[in-house]
């Protein structure tokens, strides 16, 4: 049996070409430094459980370490954090030639670490609505990695959708898209990296893979990619970036971290919540401190969504003058279980939600502007920000998790949200419950509709 010319079991079969064991190599200093912020803001305590959510696990985007060796030459790594493996792809003036064009330098034992978006990798599982989960899971990672560098002890630049750094997707057959990057000091002795990074392998695989690292995506890799093409050069929609330098308030010097390294180790998402009733001052705490930070890093940068917080409770006692400003609160004591769950998709698991964060922007007139580029924009902030929720509310004990399949209308009517908007995420506070199943972590996407 052939299809399309191509014989069935030369389809399945899994290619060996270039699998050969590749040369180990000793990471430098700024290689260190990398690997340690990913261990903290990547990888997580254990191999079961990512420091960052991601919406049915599926991690839609790559990652790269580029830095210098030994003898002073810049080299590309690419990162599998599955396997804890750490590639070196090339070496040289190219490297530096990308670099130069994203305006970016890589410190005096630092690294720059970059993400890249692939799309597919959700995509597969939700359909289109897999390019926002893509966007939003990449925002937790980028966040959580700056938080993590600065836990750490180093000072980072960022840079969201740089120029130049496109010769890294084409492993991916340019299936991939450059979402943001950030440079990293080296981190000051003690704080992690000094006897080298736990558990990571470093290989040379340029003597093992073909001189071209290009490769032909799966076709219906190709097939999805193509669907969000939106100019002549293949790119999908966003905007470029400039370069942002966290402000002087916020880079490292004496000061405390802006998230104790505890919170990173954690982090969870909630599988479900119990009945009961979550303090409403640990419910302001969490969602004041992580709009706080936000600010902070981010000041006046590109158009936030706008963050309504729907409390289950009476608003006795608890002044408005306490929230945080840009914080719209709705007290809706009579939203009843069934309610919240029609709202999110029949995930029974969320019934007893105590508090809903809800992100949401005019989306209809945020794509007309700049190519869909604002709405880009409001993406990256909505996952940053419910990434530092994630954080805040794993110090204070109040358990948390990302929403991604949501009724939009029906919270748009339920917390009173401005006609014209749309919910683009939800995070979801209450009373944590151990035992309850995550119906979205099954083959099916139980949130999108779809049937068993």
């Amino acid at each position: 049996m052939e299809v399309r010319a191509i014989p069935l079991w030369t389809r399945m079969a899994v290619d060996s070409a270039g699998s050969g064991r590749s040369p180990a190599l000793t990471p430098a200093a700024g290689l260190r430094t990398g690997l340690a912020v990913l261990d903290l803001g990547m990888i997580g305590r254990d191999g079961s459980r990512r420091a960052v959510p991601s919406a049915g696990a599926t991690y839609p985007y790559e990652c790269y370490i580029l830095t210098r060796d030994d003898a002073d030459a810049t080299g590309l790594y690419q990162v599998d954090p599955g396997r804890r493996l750490c590639q070196l792809l090339s070496r040289g003036p190219q490297v530096d030639a990308m670099l130069c064009q994203a305006a970016l330098a890589v410190p005096e034992d630092g690294a720059v670490i970059v993400l890249a978006t692939r799309p597919w990798l959700s995509m597969r599982k939700y359909g289109d609505r897999g390019y926002l989960y893509t966007q939003l899971d990449t925002a937790h990672l980028h966040m959580n990695l700056v938080l993590a560098a600065d836990s750490l002890g180093a000072s980072v630049v960022l840079r969201r959708r740089p120029p130049g750094l496109e010769p890294l997707v084409t492993e991916y057959g340019e299936c991939a898209e450059v979402h943001s990057a950030l440079a990293v000091t080296a981190v000051p002795a003690g704080n992690g990296p000094d006897a080298g990074p736990s558990c990571w392998a470093v290989r040379d695989a340029r003597a093992t893979r073909p001189s071209s690292l290009r490769r032909q995506p799966h076709w219906l890799e190709r097939l999805c990619w193509e669907s969000l093409v939106t100019d002549s050069e293949g790119a999908a929609a966003g905007p470029p970036g400039a370069a942002v330098s966290l402000p002087t308030a916020v880079r490292r010097g004496s000061r405390a971290p802006l998230v104790p390294r505890a919170a990173f180790h954690g982090r969870r998402s909630a599988t479900g919540f119990a009945p009961g009733t979550v303090p409403v001052r640990d419910i302001q705490g969490t969602v004041g401190r992580a709009l706080s930070v936000l600010h902070d890093l981010l000041p006046g940068e590109g158009t936030p969504p706008h963050a309504t917080l729907a409390v289950r409770q009476e608003p006795h006692g608890h002044g408005e003058s306490a929230w945080p400003a840009g914080l719209d609160i709705r007290w809706v004591p009579e939203l009843t279980n069934e309610a919240v769950t029609e709202a999110f998709m029949a995930q029974r698991h969320l019934a007893d939600t105590s508090a809903v964060l809800l992100l949401h922007a005019p989306t209809a007139s945020l794509i007309d502007e700049a190519g869909g580029s604002q709405l880009w924009t409001v993406l990256y902030h909505a996952g940053a920000l419910a990434q530092l929720v994630c954080l805040e509310a794993a110090r204070r004990g109040l358990a948390v998790t990302g929403v991604g399949g949501f009724d939009s209308e029906r919270w748009q009517r339920l917390a009173g949200l401005p006609t014209d908007h749309d919910v683009v995420y939800a995070v979801a506070m209450g009373v944590d419950t151990p035992d309850a199943p995550k119906l979205d972590r099954f083959a099916v996407a139980y949130a999108q509709n779809e049937r068993s």
